[in-house]
């Protein structure tokens, strides 16, 4: 089942909850006659659809709001007469990257609404209205939404996500905002002017079974991140796994390394990490340059942000979490872009990366055959 909620100025109610406003409510009447009608045209995917325009009950707002968003797939704010509970859930909806749009009766959205998606000069009466061109165009929204199994990305854009140069801030949890912070500076270290990018240095290579190779004189040439393997269904261990067995059988191996801290003030710390090295006879062979190539684990922490909670709650029926489930890695996918995006977008705006050099990439485990053909015989 697909859930719309509309949400709009709330009023006291009976047993000292709070319904929504009158025009709020016959804001929803219309919305649902609008997926009737597209339902019966066979013009939007799925067979039920539900409207609510929710009552809360006092003591436990904020509780009851959240299980109602969290289990919806397309919020719609009306905007007429805004209130403060509007304002205050809009951003509570915009945070954790919930689809939405809005609709108002007048002329202009009011000044924070003010760049997003909406329907202006709204005609809020009884029943759905095709020769209203207010209804219409609320009608051609909830078929470009509900047209398809995925939902348009624009119906998820907020000014937050546009103002991060397209990341949505739902899309990194707490946690992996901190990982995905700790990258970017691994990432500096290389590049930024006296980085390690380009400069003989120190350190110390650990292959597996073998002694350790102490070395002097090593330049960083790349350093290269794949992309989980599993887009993020499984876990860190079984993906690096999965990346290891795929360079086993082209003839190459992760070996632990670390590079010892350089002259430059900022570096208080060696770094360590992986690197590839050719597998010969069973024997790793001293490679002539260093390729930094890491699965990175901050990605792992998407698995716990609100988005992917939200899409996989515990209340939903089994038929929708079938369903929902066989969309999970298109979900990650999704995530995994805007993260690269956002590390992609830092990286290139570092001031302290004043010349990129266009050694650091992504790349995934299927392309790892060309980039090693590529890369192999001049640095390894």
């Amino acid at each position: 089942m697909r859930k719309v909620l509309i949400l709009g100025r709330m009023v006291p109610s009976y047993d000292e909850s709070l319904a929504r406003s009158d025009d709020t409510i016959t804001t929803a009447n219309i919305v649902s006659n609008a997926i009737d009608i597209l339902r019966s045209a066979g013009e939007i995917v799925d067979t039920e659809y539900s409207v609510e325009a929710p009552v809360l009950q006092g003591g436990r707002l904020f509780s009851g709001f959240m299980d109602e968003l969290l289990g919806s797939d397309l919020v719609i704010f009306n905007l007429t007469d805004v209130s403060a509970n509007v304002a205050y859930e809009f951003g509570i909806v915009q945070s954790l990257g919930r689809p939405y749009f809005f609709i108002c009766s007048g002329s202009e959205l009011p000044a924070y609404f003010q760049g997003e998606i909406g329907i202006l000069n709204f005609r809020n009466v009884e029943g759905f209205d095709a020769e209203a061109a207010s209804h219409a165009e609320l009608y051609k929204f909830l078929q470009d939404c509900f047209s398809d199994s995925v939902m348009p990305s624009r119906f998820s854009r907020t000014q937050i996500s546009e103002y991060f140069d397209g990341l949505a801030l739902s899309d990194v949890s707490a946690a992996s905002g901190l990982a995905a912070g700790y990258f970017r500076n691994s990432l500096r270290r290389f590049e930024r002017t006296n980085g390690f990018f380009g400069r003989k240095c120190s350190g110390m290579l650990r292959p597996a079974g073998q002694d350790r190779i102490e070395f002097e004189e090593k330049i960083p040439e790349m350093y290269v991140a794949v992309e989980p393997p599993s887009r993020l269904t499984d876990s860190y261990v079984r993906d690096f796994e999965f990346v290891e067995g795929n360079l086993n059988e082209l003839g190459f191996a992760l070996v632990d390394f670390h590079i010892n801290k350089g002259k430059d003030e900022a570096d208080f710390r060696n770094f360590g990490g992986h690197v590839l090295a050719k597998r010969e006879q069973g024997q790793i062979s001293e490679p002539r340059g260093l390729v930094i190539l890491e699965v990175p684990t901050f990605l792992y922490a998407l698995q716990y942000s609100a988005i992917y909670s939200a899409f996989f709650k515990s209340d939903l029926d089994d038929e929708e979490l079938e369903r929902r489930g066989a969309m999970e890695k298109e979900l990650f996918n999704g995530m995994i872009l805007r993260v690269k995006r956002s590390i992609d977008y830092y990286y290139r705006h570092d001031r302290e990366v004043p010349n990129i050099s266009r050694r650091f990439k992504w790349t995934t485990v299927e392309s790892l055959p060309n980039l090693l053909a590529e890369i192999g015989p001049q640095y390894l």
